[in-house]
């Protein structure tokens, strides 16, 4: 494994420390972003920095308790939503989905990068960073709605995807056999296709379109640049020459059709 590689390619074994301290931290991360949406934590401090808390909007009201008792406007609680969908997809990833060791590096490295993510998208969306003193932003603009539809398709498809290769190698008649069928037939990385887009999708709805450029284009980066060379010299490794068929048929790395 490369300096720069995070996860531990083919080395399958139960890591509990790094597991724990990965859902410990990834747990925190929807009360740090509740207390920001609601209790405007950290507001002291961001005002001497030049950032004024924008006031939030009618809290949204659905008859559903858990919901309401939230207290927050129909944009802050979809923000909310988006932040607390990824630990709750990370958690399920760490917990169930991945078989790859999960050292303590590793977990503090994504564990405190997606809080601190998170929190940068709750804190551009609630202060007038973007140079607005306006009420906090409404669901019905196209940047939340289009950011909107990228996060959830984008988090089903890293979801279903990642859940399609598990079934796939958990039957033991396909040992050392590539799956590439199902979303994977579609792009050679399409898990990577999927978080891509609900990163995107959720800087746009919290942050517009300058955070959802910008995070695109690290992603991109981080992908191209280091993860997929990563894993295309491991799997041309483990499964040599389906690895080579699979590529001439799908040819597309990350996004299908274009990439």
């Amino acid at each position: 494994m490369s300096q720069r590689e995070l996860i531990q390619r083919g080395k399958k074994h139960s890591s509990p420390v790094g597991t724990s301290i990965f859902v410990a931290l990834r747990s925190l991360d929807p009360f740090i972003q509740y207390g920001i949406l609601a209790d405007g934590i950290g507001a002291t401090l961001l005002g001497k920095v030049g950032l004024q808390a924008l006031p939030d909007g009618p809290p949204f009201q659905t008859g559903i308790g858990f919901i309401d008792v939230l207290q927050l406007s129909p944009y802050r609680l979809l923000l909310f939503i988006m932040s607390t969908g990824s630990v709750l997809k990370h958690i399920f990833w760490v917990l169930y989905t991945s078989k790859e060791a999960f050292s303590v590096g590793t977990a503090l490295n994504v564990g405190i990068g997606n809080t601190v993510f998170n929190t940068l998208v709750t804190i551009i969306a609630t202060t007038s960073f973007a140079g607005s003193l306006q009420v906090s932003k409404t669901i019905a603009q196209p940047t939340v709605i289009i950011g909107s539809i990228l996060y959830f398709v984008g988090i089903s498809v890293e979801v279903l995807s990642e859940l399609q290769r598990k079934f796939f190698k958990d039957d033991p008649k396909n040992d050392g056999k590539a799956f590439t069928r199902g979303l994977w037939s579609l792009a050679r990385h399409i898990n990577y296709t999927g978080y891509l887009s609900w990163r995107v999708g959720y800087s746009l709805a919290g942050g517009g379109v300058t955070a959802a450029f910008i995070t695109g284009a690290f992603l991109l980066k981080e992908f191209l640049g280091r993860a997929i060379p990563e894993l295309d010299a491991y799997a041309s490794k483990r499964y040599r020459e389906q690895w080579d068929n699979y590529k001439r048929r799908t040819p597309y790395k990350l996004i299908p059709g274009i990439l």
